[in-house]
């Protein structure tokens, strides 16, 4: 039973007057299947959600106590989840109600425990039908971003999720009240983009998002990455080639990731970029950001040499510098501003490697500097090469790289436990008893130069490892 059925059936035996509103009747009206719904009551929206959470034993929370709203979260097998947000109805009417929300679609309503999904049993004060049948963003007032800023973001994520248009006139208030958003709720901007980041059309979407005002308002980081040009084989200025990656990961995702390492690896990284990132967003999403940002170091290192060719050196430290408070703004978690620098930090890698060579000791050195993020690095580089050109290329640069992109990704998946982690010989206590040394940084560094050793096969045994350790007793053997 979906929650919208179940919801249903609870309120039927409640007797009290509630509607659904806002999006549930739009995606009810699209006939998309929802997990979210939002209903308005008549009376106590908090008394009604928390009867409704203890009778389906779900979790309840107080969203906002003087407006009376409340969230109902429901956890499903699969680990998704079903929500309800409970609000007291606004004004004497649904009218009234209606007519404090953003856009016509949005702002329509219909009994929750009756209404089967008949178009013509719904309340619909502003036209959100007629606009939800021409595929049409249209705001229900002049109003509406002065009361709610992220409402901007908001009609720019209507338009991509639901492959929309904004109202001319809509897009004119738009345009009018960009600068808005600058001082909106962080939280509820950085959900925003990142549903936008997200959405299928990825480049459409952000090229849209910059077209009307808004990219660089809530990351004005990428402004100094406009018009900054590139030698070949670059040929796009930095903005531009960022952009492209991100679209270039969604080309990746529609593939199955089959289009890298010649497919061998799809299956595992399915799997690996459906994984969440503490509990908020998945590896995809975070590697698409990181992608939007990977250059972001680029102006300021931006530089010309002696044969005129451009150079950006240490462009990913310094835009790993500047990453993080960027996200931090945007609270964005901990785990999750560590994982996109770390990106960031480390996208030259795989190039570099492409380079000096690819032994087991390079893999397992480019393993212990990436970490839980190197398997998104080394698809980050797939993404950024692919972003270099206008079109397909025969580089010999570029099939190199590709070379070391699925030996990466073959030793991580088939060669784990013997390059990439080698399962611990001995620990820090071994270390201080074996030299007579006190805990401190040395005892680190000894213990991994002994796992390196493990990695090329030069230590296999526990009294091999001890071995090593006495050979590392001077601190130029590390």
């Amino acid at each position: 039973m979906s929650i919208l059925e179940t919801l249903r059936a609870f309120l039927k035996r409640r007797g009290e007057r509630v509607y659904l509103v806002g999006g549930s009747v739009r995606d009810v009206l699209l006939r998309r299947e929802t997990h979210d719904l939002d209903v308005a009551v008549q009376g106590s929206a908090r008394n009604l959600a928390r009867a409704f959470a203890d009778e389906i034993r779900a979790a309840f929370y107080l969203m906002d106590e003087e407006f009376d709203v409340a969230r109902v979260i429901l956890e499903i097998a699969d680990g998704s989840h079903d929500i309800v947000d409970f609000a007291r109805q606004r004004g004497n009417s649904m009218a009234q109600d209606l007519a404090t929300r953003d856009f016509t679609i949005n702002a329509m309503a219909a009994d929750a425990a009756a209404w089967n999904g008949d178009p013509n049993e719904i309340i619909d004060p502003f036209n959100g039908r007629a606009d939800l049948a021409a595929q049409r963003v249209r705001v229900v007032s002049e109003t509406v971003f002065e009361h709610d800023a992220v409402r901007l973001l908001r009609a720019a994520r209507m338009e991509a999720e639901f492959d929309f248009v904004l109202e001319d006139d809509t897009e004119k208030l738009l345009r009018r009240d960009a600068p808005f958003i600058e001082s909106a709720p962080t939280e509820r901007v950085r959900d925003e983009l990142m549903k936008i980041i997200a959405a299928p059309n990825v480049l459409r979407n952000l090229n849209r998002l910059d077209a009307l005002d808004l990219l660089g308002r809530v990351l004005p980081e990428v402004n100094a990455m406009r018009g900054v040009t590139q030698s070949p084989p670059h040929v796009y200025e930095v903005l531009e080639h960022s952009l492209r990656a991100v679209a270039a990961a969604e080309e990746t995702e529609r593939a199955g990731y089959l289009n890298l390492a010649q497919g061998a690896f799809g299956a595992q990284l399915r799997e690996h970029f459906s994984q969440m990132v503490s509990g908020a967003r998945t590896r995809r999403e975070l590697l698409r950001l990181a992608l939007l940002l990977h250059d972001v170091g680029k102006p300021a290192t931006r530089a010309v040499d002696e044969a005129g060719r451009i150079r950006f050196l240490t462009h990913e430290k310094i835009g790993a510098e500047i990453v993080g408070p960027a996200l931090r703004r945007l609270k964005f978690s901990n785990e999750e501003i560590a994982h996109v620098k770390t990106i960031v930090a480390n996208h030259m890698r795989p190039l570099w490697l492409s380079e000096s060579g690819v032994s087991n000791r390079a893999v397992y050195r480019f393993f212990r500097a990436t970490g839980d993020a190197g398997v998104d690095v080394v698809v980050h580089s797939w993404c950024d090469q692919r972003a270099i050109f206008g079109g397909e290329t025969d580089d010999p640069e570029i099939h190199a790289l590709h070379a070391v992109i699925g030996k990466l990704l073959d030793r991580f998946y088939h060669a784990h436990a013997q390059v990439v982690a080698p399962p611990s010989l001995v620990n820090g206590g071994d270390v201080m008893r074996a030299l007579n040394i006190p805990g401190g940084p040395r005892v680190g560094e000894i213990l991994d130069a002994v796992r390196e050793a493990q990695a090329v096969g030069e230590v296999t045994t526990r009294a091999q490892a001890i071995e090593r350790i006495l050979q590392l007793a001077q601190p130029q053997k590390i």
